[in-house]
């Protein structure tokens, strides 16, 4: 998604819309059949110009894996 078609995405929606949370939310599936949904609110929004990319971050307490980090 680029950022013109979220802005314009976000533009489209109803009045009533303005005042939800927005949060970041990841889905997942326990054993081929159980779905859950993680809610994480956003924390910030930041702007990467190295990869050109608008980051949504949130906090997260998951440990990091040390062999994922460059």
């Amino acid at each position: 998604m680029t950022l013109k078609e979220l802005k314009d995405w976000v533009n489209d929606l109803p009045e009533e819309f303005m005042s939800f949370t927005v949060v970041n939310g990841e889905y997942g599936v326990l054993e081929d059949e159980v779905y859950f949904r993680v809610d994480k609110p956003v924390t910030t929004i930041s702007i990467d110009m190295e990869t050109n990319e608008v980051l949504i971050l949130n906090d997260s307490k998951d440990e990091i894996n040390p062999e994922m980090v460059e």
